[in-house]
């Protein structure tokens, strides 16, 4: 039998908290509203809008448990929640590593150190934010469903489609919600820009994407308590993982790329396309031209053709060298062009851009819309505000939050079975 241990002050005393009520049923699907809704909304704000960021809490702080005190805790999600006390708050922590938790314990003294999920929910936690490595998300969250605690799981949930299944089927089972990490669809800027393309869906001829991805120490070590493990190959569990969700017959290539350039990378403008082009009954997955990969892995590129009007073009390249991330995706119209840009998602100091370029043709005109979401409106704390705010109201499968309906599940699988199909492609 496992025990639960606490380091500094205790957290809060037994029974876990009241289980949230009041929830409405999934609706899966995108960004908020119809394409007329988002036409307006993307006209432009007035002065001092906030581009429709979410806002603030109106719930008491969500208590959860933070599964995984890794690098993407630390250099992402800790930081915002020391920023936001009045919205969520810590109180487990389950990570094998000493060092992991004892830097989670520095920043929060009132946090209980246990083993599973279900000691979690007796040291007080009423959620569970998963950061753990990927391939240990499934038994992670199957276990954090199993004790009724409501998850927030980091990219990419899973890799395998039949794990995928497996989860839907236990959240459907559960009546808990499951959120998929996709922070950069709370973006603001994002969102105007998911609600562009969707309003020109019947225009659109081209959908671009381009990432200049250093993951380099110089990203986000700055940001790590402790020296974090360096950039090499995937650890033995990993592997295995990876064998499973691409077939024996996989490559080893097939399944670093898979991994890294596109499972681990592009999967989330993957995500942000299929938002885009959600009601038009264009799919990605299905519809692959073709799948390269260059530079021993390291770039990678696909393009789809989901009808005879429309391309979607995705490169990823790992450039170490580089001192900055880029990030572009353009939608291309026949009468508009809407080009968002997005720095490091660890920045905080910078915020994404979005231009929108529109004709008329009738009189020749152009004109020019400019959308940014400013500094420290980062597409990790959006999601914090969004996803503690649909659980305070109940579970249910399907995550939402009032009339916006957060990345879940349904949206994992459609996501992996395309990045997965140009796994298999790669050329």
């Amino acid at each position: 039998m496992s025990t639960m241990r606490h380091a500094g002050q205790q957290g809060p005393p037994g029974g876990r908290a009241p289980a949230p009520a009041g929830r409405r049923p999934s609706q899966e699907g995108g960004e908020p509203g119809t394409a007329g809704q988002d036409a307006r909304a993307e006209r432009g704000p007035g002065p001092g809008a906030d581009l429709g960021q979410e806002p603030l809490a109106t719930h008491a702080p969500v208590p959860v448990v933070i599964i995984g005190a890794g690098r993407v805790a630390h250099a992402a999600h800790l930081r915002e929640i020391r920023d936001l006390p009045d919205l969520i708050r810590p109180v487990a922590v389950i990570d094998p590593d000493p060092g992991h938790r004892a830097a989670v314990m520095a920043g929060f003294p009132r946090v209980a150190v246990c083993d599973t999920p279900e000691e979690a929910t007796r040291a007080g936690a009423g959620a569970a934010l998963v950061l753990s490595p990927w391939w240990t998300h499934k038994d992670i969250v199957l276990a954090c469903l199993e004790a009724r605690l409501p998850v927030l799981c980091e990219k990419p949930v899973s890799l395998d489609p039949a794990e995928i299944d497996e989860l839907i089927a236990a959240e459907r089972l559960s009546g808990v919600p499951v959120t998929a990490g996709y922070m950069k669809r709370h973006d603001p800027v994002v969102r105007l820009f998911i609600g562009h393309c969707r309003a020109n869906a019947a225009t659109a001829r081209r959908i671009a994407v381009d990432i200049h991805d250093p993951n380099a120490p110089h990203l986000v070590d700055h940001l790590v308590p402790y020296p974090p493990p360096p950039f090499g190959p995937q650890p033995p569990p990993a592997r295995a993982a990876l064998a499973r969700a691409l077939g024996a017959d996989s490559s080893a290539l097939q399944r670093e790329v898979y991994a890294r350039g596109l499972g681990g990378s592009l999967i989330h403008q993957v995500n942000i396309v299929h938002a885009a082009l959600d009601g038009t009954g264009r799919e990605l997955y299905g519809s692959l031209e073709h799948s390269l990969q260059w530079a021993g892995g390291s770039a990678v590129s696909c393009r789809w053709r989901p009808d005879d009007g429309l391309v979607v073009e995705a490169s990823h390249l790992r450039l170490p060298a580089h001192r900055r991330y880029r990030e572009t995706l353009e939608f291309t119209g026949t009468d508009s062009v809407a080009t968002l840009t997005l720095p490091s998602p660890y920045a905080r100091d910078e915020g994404a851009t979005l231009h929108i370029d529109t004709w008329d043709e009738a009189t020749g005109l152009s004109t020019r819309r400019t959308h940014r979401a400013g500094p420290a409106v980062t597409g990790f704390r959006e999601q914090l505000r969004a996803w503690t705010r649909s659980v305070s109201q109940a579970p249910g499968p399907g995550p939402r939050t009032g009339d916006r309906p957060l990345p879940g599940l349904r949206e994992v699988r459609e996501d992996a079975l395309a990045v997965r199909e140009a796994a298999l492609r790669l050329t």
